[in-house]
């Protein structure tokens, strides 16, 4: 009698899968990615411009007359 190999009924998952499924602190830990892969300049720029409007409101107060209750 022949015995037949096993078959694998497991799933296979790909490496595409594995690292689309992990957390950018994995990425860094694991050396798929590094810090300048999650760098992005137009966010620096929105934080800056942010920082700025805040720093124009704090300067500028509006009287309590001209605010809208929400």
């Amino acid at each position: 009698m022949t015995e037949k190999p096993l078959q694998n009924t497991e799933p296979n998952t790909t490496h595409y899968q594995i690292v689309s499924s992990m957390t950018a602190d994995e990425l860094l830990s694991e050396g798929y990615a590094n810090y300048d892969d999650f760098y992005d300049p137009d966010q620096e720029e929105w934080k800056i411009e942010v920082e700025k409007m805040r720093q124009i409101v704090r300067e500028n107060k509006i009287p309590d007359s001209e605010c809208t209750v929400f």
